[in-house]
């Protein structure tokens, strides 16, 4: 399986700008908190993202827009 990676393009005021490696170019990806990344991370760092699976909050996600579709199509 080939790991998704990032550059860390800038970190400021807590915050960090992440950039999506491509094969061919990096594009911008996000804008995140510094508190959710590796301790002492800096400018022109590259991080490897891990996805996992949150079954109880794609449920509970599910439910509310099941709710609000009800709701809109009651109107």
């Amino acid at each position: 399986m080939e790991k998704l990676l990032v550059t860390v393009d800038s970190v400021e005021s807590g915050k960090a700008s992440l950039l999506l490696r491509m094969p061919e170019e990096e594009r911008p990806l996000a804008v995140v908190p510094l508190s959710l990344l590796p301790k002492d991370v800096s400018a022109g760092d590259i991080l490897s993202l891990s996805f996992h699976p949150e079954p109880e909050l794609t449920e509970a996600a599910q439910k509310r827009m099941a709710a609000l579709h009800e709701k809109l199509l009651r109107r």
